[in-house]
Order: structure tokens, then C-alpha cells, then sequence
């Protein structure tokens, strides 16, 4: 069915001669009787508009790279490397996936024009209706928080869109409509989806509560929260046992075990965490609300149909191309396994006990010692075991040489064991947009921005904890709202690390001038060079946007790009 709805987005772009940048709209050709007549027509238009689910979750796992959370190693992938660096222009964001695109939201305008009529059962269509709706609420979302005022195009009626349409509208009012139209699509939807792939109402409340915490708004943030929590459909994935190869990486190395159970604890937290990913556990996992689906073809294709986690992520010793890394601040927010704050190394301390290009002073491994299980489920450090990708595999960066790590240290979260002897970017994985962890998050987030510490408040985020054997908050540490507020802060950046979260968060925090600093490798060795600008905040317009559309260059000029 997928490979239908290509087809009609071919069909649609050849017939109407669609354009990204809004100079002119393209004809309603599509719309005609010869399409809009059967449910099957109005299922490969539906399919059709599901491609933003796809292309939404690519700009996603970039965003962490535009964010102190991660370096994005090669500019032609993302424009995330510019972002990060500070270079940004409306050149620089004119690359690959730059956010600002309306070919999908006129997938979804000519849908929503024409699925009236169409012949179908009128249940199925006010789901339909309210799936489409979602996806370019979700689309304005990310373009609005990007670039701030845009152009808010919802009708594929070119005559409109040229006379009324093409001049931006401020944020403020593209949010609003946003919010409303999630409100809308979950009063359409269905509370359990036909499978996590498909939008259901808890997926629009648990978006609408996403942007409502962005932008502030932690009333309705936490009430939209609590209700996708109240419905009892979700909860974190937790393993019941573990298997063979679960145990298979000799963590006694880094952890210190009290007993038995204490290792068989942390086993069964590190794997519930890592495996939540996988392809295997898709269709039992509770904790997934909606994710962007992915297939493996035998053939390569960049963007779009295979999902390429497992080449991007990991290394080139395992066929990698380490196009995504994390940075050391990184590894440093990972809290001990008590549930203390780190106390990491400075640079030049750890350059010394990393001692390259000679064998590492042992005194270099205390760094990774005792730490939340997260970080060995997340990161790829010297010494980190992953037997179930590969028998005997054990991390070694290798400093310089192509597809290796320009920070010391590779991603293996979001990697699936399953694809790992298939060629590169041919994984079939799903990528998480949304998922019940993150809705505990806001959900604590925003009641303690509200009325501070309380007992509910606690409770979602040891749940969080609970599932990969940590600690409970100490409540006598965190007891005020502010050091509530830290603490939150940094289990967002643990929790939902490489989810592409940290980019809107350190902004919304006003903290993106303190984080987005210089990042250094193991040796002391400068990887990026970073500053930050008030006017970052917002990105400028894509140059060609400019050009083809004279409306936006006053908007441009007010950015001060």
C-alpha cells in the first residue's frame, strides 16, 4: 500500500508541478473526478501524507546535532552541522531537510479538499480527516518553531493561495491554529490505533501537549499530559526476563554489583531501555504512541523508505559512517548510578589519562564507572561491549579516518541488532515521535512549573527511573521547586537523548548560550568550534523561499539575517 501512495505522490507531483517555496501553487489537477471516487483512492492519499511522519522523524534525530547533545559530522547530510557551528544563513539552510517545505502540507490540502468526495463509510473518513489533520498540524509545528512567522496555506485552491495565502503570519496565530487542530483531530480519532504507525487521540493529545510545554502554556500542557496517562493504554516497556545474549557484555568491568539481583537489575534496565527500539517488540510495546514506520528494501535509498539509524549512528569498524556522535557534555549529564550528579573530568585532565596514541591509563575507565545504565544502553565509549550486534564486539574509537567519530564516542541507541549484517542505511526500524516516557516528562515538567514539587510529580518521574533500576528522587535533594527544575531538566536530556528534543529545549530554557559551546575529543583535540547569537533562536528562510517569495524578506530582515 505504501508503494501505492508513491505513486500518487508522483502522480501528484507530475500532474500539478508542485513547488516547495510557494513562488505559485500548484494547480488543483488532482482533485478531479478521475481520482476522488473510491476508499481505496482515499487510502493512498492518506498513505501519501503519512511520508511526514518520515521526513519529520529525519529532522528529528538532526535536531540532537543542532543541539549540545551531539555533533553532526558531515553538512551535506543536515543542516544541523551549520546550526551547530553557529553558521547560519539563508544559505547554509537551504541543504538537505531544512524544515521549510509545503509539498506535504499540500499533500494533506488537496486530501482534505477532496475526501468528501469520495464514496466511503463516513466513520472512516472522520478518522482519516483527523489522521491528515494531525500530520500537518505537526508540520506547521516544526516550521513555525523554526523560522517563526510562515505563510499558512490550508486549501490546495491555487486562486486563494495566490490572492491571500502567501504572506506570513506571525507565529503566535500559526501555534494557535496548530493546538486547535490537534484538538480537533483527537475528537476524530480513534484511542487505539490500527497500529503505532497510524495517529491515534492519544498521539494529538500527546503532541498538543509537547508544544503547549514549549511554549509555555503548563496548564493545559499538564491536563493534556495526565489525559493521555489516564487512559491506562500506556506504560513504559520493561523486559519480563533476559535472554542469553542480554548478558552476554561484561558490565562487572564498570559496575560495582551488590549481589546478584543488583546485576540482574541493572541487566533487565539497560536492555528494557536499549530494546525498546527494536523492530522485534513494535507491535508489544505499550510505551510507543506513535512512531514514523521504516522498511528494508534491497536497495540503497537515502531518505525516506529504509531507515538509516544503523549506519549513521555507529562506527565505521561496524560499517557505520558516525554521522551522528555524541558530544562529551553529553556523556557528562548521565547521572551515577545512585542517582548523584557526575562529577566528570576536565579536558586536559582526561587527554592526559587517555594517553594516545598508547594504551589508556586505567585510571581513564573510572570515568564510565557506576553510572545510570542509560548511558551503556545510549553511548559507545573504550571499552563498551555490544556482543549481540556483533560476537566479541568491543568499542575502540578510532581517532581521524573516514566514517570514524570526530568526538570519541558513538551513538548505539536507536540501533538494531537485526539489521546489523545488512548493508549501510537498509535499516527497517521504527523511529519513536512520540512515546509515554516523554509524556511523564511533561507531565512533570509542567506541574512543577505550575505548583511546584508534589507527590504526582515524583511519581512520573521514578517511573522513569524504576524502569532501568535507578534510584527514586531524593525528595530532601530535590525538594524546591528550582532544584526539582534541574533535575527535570537534565532526566529530559538522559531520557530522550538522540530524540531531537534537546534542540527546542535548550532554546525554550534560554540556556543555548551557556551549552552551545566548543566540543573537544578524549585528546584535548578541538572537534567543533561553536558560538551562539540572540537571533538563533529562529532560523532565517531558505534562500530559494526568499527569492521565489518577495514576501518573506521583510521577515528576514526583522531576524536580522
Amino acid at each position: 500500500m505504501r508503494k501505492l501512495a508513491f505513486l500518487y505522490i508522483l502522480l501528484l507531483m507530475g500532474v500539478a508541478g508542485c513547488n516547495d517555496q510557494l513562488n505559485q501553487y500548484p494547480p488543483n489537477q488532482i482533485s478531479s473526478p478521475a481520482f476522488w471516487k473510491t476508499a481505496n483512492d482515499a487510502q493512498l492519499g492518506l498513505n501519501a501524507c503519512y511520508q511526514i511522519a518520515q521526513e519529520l522523524a529525519y529532522d528529528y534525530w538532526y535536531f540532537d546535532g543542532a543541539s549540545d547533545n551531539t555533533y553532526s559530522q558531515y553538512a551535506w547530510e543536515s543542516y544541523a552541522t551549520y546550526i551547530s557551528a553557529g553558521n547560519i544563513s539563508a544559505a547554509t539552510v537551504n541543504g538537505v531537510s531544512s524544515g521549510y517545505s509545503y509539498t506535504n502540507i499540500n499533500l494533506c490540502n488537496i486530501f482534505l479538499d477532496n475526501i468528501e468526495n469520495v464514496q466511503m463509510d463516513n466513520d472512516t473518513r472522520q478518522e482519516y480527516i483527523g489522521e491528515v489533520r494531525f500530520l500537518r498540524a505537526f508540520n506547521y509545528f516544526i516550521m513555525a518553531y523554526q523560522f517563526g512567522d510562515v505563510p499558512l496555506v490550508t486549501t490546495s485552491n491555487t486562486a486563494e493561495l495566490l490572492k491571500n495565502q502567501l504572506t506570513p503570519v506571525k507565529e503566535s496565530d500559526v501555534i494557535k491554529f496548530v493546538l486547535e487542530e490537534l484538538g480537533a483531530a483527537a475528537s476524530l480519532l480513534p484511542a487505539t490505533p490500527v497500529d503505532v504507525s497510524r495517529v491515534s487521540k492519544s498521539a494529538a493529545l500527546a503532541l498538543k501537549a509537547r508544544i503547549e510545554l514549549i511554549y509555555g502554556d503548563y496548564a493545559n500542557a499538564a491536563k493534556d499530559a495526565l489525559a493521555v496517562m489516564n487512559t491506562g493504554k500506556y506504560s513504559l516497556f520493561r523486559l519480563a526476563a533476559l535472554s542469553e545474549t542480554d548478558v552476554l557484555d561484561a558490565y562487572s568491568r564498570f559496575v560495582n554489583f551488590t549481589n546478584d539481583q543488583d546485576s540482574v537489575n541493572f541487566y533487565l534496565g539497560l536492555r528494557s531501555y536499549q530494546e525498546q527500539y527494536y523492530k522485534n517488540f513494535e507491535t508489544s510495546n505499550p510505551e510507543l504512541i506513535f512512531v514514523a514506520m521504516y522498511t528494508t528494501i534491497p536497495k540503497y535509498q537515502y531518505y525516506g523508505v529504509t531507515n538509516g539509524l544503523n549506519t549513521l549512528n555507529l562506527p565505521s569498524d561496524v560499517n557505520g559512517w558516525s554521522s551522528l556522535t555524541p558530544s562529551q557534555s553529553m556523556l557528562d549529564a548521565y547521572w551515577n548510578r545512585d542517582g548523584s550528579a557526575h562529577a566528570p573530568l576536565d579536558n586536559a585532565a582526561r587527554a592526559v589519562l587517555y594517553n594516545y596514541p598508547n594504551t589508556p591509563d586505567p585510571a581513564y575507565f573510572d570515568d564510565f564507572k557506576d553510572r545510570d545504565p542509560r548511558f551503556y544502553a545510549s553511548i559507545f565509549f573504550t571499552g563498551n561491549e555490544w556482543n549481540a550486534y556483533q560476537k566479541g564486539y568491543s568499542f575502540v574509537w578510532g581517532k581521524g579516518g573516514s566514517n570514524n567519530s570526530q568526538t570519541g564516542y558513538n551513538y548505539r541507541k536507536l540501533v538494531d541488532p537485526a539489521y546489523s549484517s545488512l548493508p549501510e542505511f537498509l535499516g527497517g526500524q521504527s523511529f519513536p515521535l512520540l512515546r509515554y516516557a516523554e509524556v511523564l516528562l511533561i507531565y512533570a515538567e509542567a506541574t512543577n512549573e505550575l505548583s511546584g514539587p508534589e507527590k504526582t510529580v515524583y511519581d512520573a518521574l521514578d517511573q522513569i527511573r524504576n524502569r532501568v533500576s535507578m534510584p527514586p528522587v531524593d525528595q530532601t535533594v530535590y525538594g524546591s521547586q528550582a532544584a526539582l527544575r534541574e533535575l527535570i531538566r537534565n532526566e529530559r536530556r538522559i531520557e530522550l537523548t538522540e530524540e531531537g528534543q534537546r534542540y527546542f529545549d535548550i532554546r525554550r530554557w534560554n540556556i543555548a548560550p551557556q551549552v552551545m559551546t566548543s566540543i573537544y575529543d578524549p585528546t584535548n583535540s578541538l572537534t567543533q568550534v561553536r558560538t551562539w547569537q540572540p537571533k538563533f533562536i529562529k532560523l532565517p528562510y531558505p534562500q530559494q523561499a526568499v527569492d521565489r517569495n518577495p514576501n518573506l524578506a521583510a521577515g528576514q530582515a526583522a531576524k536580522g539575517y
